[in-house]
């Protein structure tokens, strides 16, 4: 069966506004939601709409597909290289042998990141997740951390929009938490805010099977050295957050938190990047020049090329279309602040 037409769904025309288009979307989704009556299939339908028309990259390329049938991006079609586009370009050149956590993975895009959104458990369910938050793309915002917290903050902020623009927007299933608790709450709650003295990890991006675990770092220099667990860059040394440790110790628990809570627990992946932020904006910067040890593992990337890597992972999952609820709800009861998404 074919796709229903999205413009259709929501009731606007090809041309519409963004304006326009997101105030059809508001109107459609409190008619169609179940807790007022309508059906859960619709209530989907318009939650697909809004994530594609709601983008204007993802927009861009649904009405490249209306106007030519058969034309929309494939696993054999390379990703436009272009921003917006997951930043698979590469504007500089990387030092020859980088490797990263990413790149040992297939590159290629599933087909069913194309798909249209699939849910587990079905809408039609209200639990474990209400319909509200299931369709929301980013969760958690950023505790403040004292009187020195504020750079950390806007480093975490910086981050976060970057991920939403360039890897949600590719990715219609995918999902954004924010400052999430590397192990369960002890006292879980509606608006209760996690200790500050747990451990935890920045940003966490989900997609089907697949939790990415990202860390951004503020970089100085244009240039950079990698040793394998510093980075070294205008005289100084800059050491980064075991990631790997850490996505092993997020898997477990949420296995088991699932487990418990569920009878059973998704089958998840993990991986993780280090993404750099240059002090002057250029999302190719730093280049990184991996030296000793650090030529044998994986390197962090300037975010232009980190972003290009973490939608390659994401759109490579056989099962990149869809959203499961149980994992949304127990990363959600790891947010330091689920009340400022």
């Amino acid at each position: 069966m074919s796709d229903p037409d999205f413009y259709a769904v929501l009731g606007v025309s090809p041309d519409a506004e963004p304006q326009a288009i997101r105030a059809a979307y508001r109107r459609a989704a409190r008619q169609h939601h179940p807790d007022r009556g309508g059906s859960a299939e619709k209530f989907h339908q318009v939650q697909s709409a809004w994530e594609v028309l709601g983008s204007p990259e993802s927009r861009a390329e649904y009405d490249r597909g209306r106007r030519h049938p058969g034309s929309a991006a494939s696993a054999e079609t390379p990703v436009p290289a272009g921003e917006g586009a997951g930043f698979t370009y590469s504007r500089s050149a990387q030092p020859r042998g980088t490797r990263t956590r990413t790149s040992q993975r297939q590159a290629r895009r599933s087909p069913s990141a194309d798909k249209p959104v699939a849910y587990e458990p079905p809408l039609s369910s209200p639990e474990p997740l209400n319909l509200t938050l299931t369709s929301q793309k980013v969760h958690g915002g950023f505790p403040a951390k004292g009187l020195f917290g504020g750079r950390s903050q806007r480093r975490q902020q910086r981050t976060a929009e970057l991920l939403e623009k360039h890897v949600l927007s590719a990715l219609p299933a995918a999902r954004l938490f924010n400052s999430v608790s590397l192990a369960p709450a002890a006292n879980p709650g509606k608006g209760r805010r996690r200790s500050g003295k747990a451990a935890a990890v920045d940003h966490v991006l989900v997609c089907g099977p697949i939790l990415l675990l990202v860390s951004a770092l503020e970089v100085p220099g244009g240039t950079a050295s990698w040793d394998g667990a510093s980075l070294r860059t205008s005289g100084k040394s800059l050491p980064l957050p075991d990631l790997a440790a850490s996505a092993r110790q997020l898997r477990t628990s949420l296995t088991q938190q699932l487990q418990q809570e569920h009878g059973a627990a998704p089958a998840v992946e993990t991986d993780w990047q280090h993404v750099l932020l240059a002090a002057d904006g250029d999302l190719f910067h730093p280049v990184v020049e991996p030296q000793g040890a650090g030529r044998s593992g994986p390197v962090p990337l300037a975010a232009g090329r980190a972003i290009g890597h973490l939608v390659n992972v994401l759109a490579a999952s056989e099962r990149a279309n869809l959203v499961e609820r149980r994992l949304m709800a127990a990363l959600r009861s790891r947010l330091a602040a689920p009340e400022d998404s």
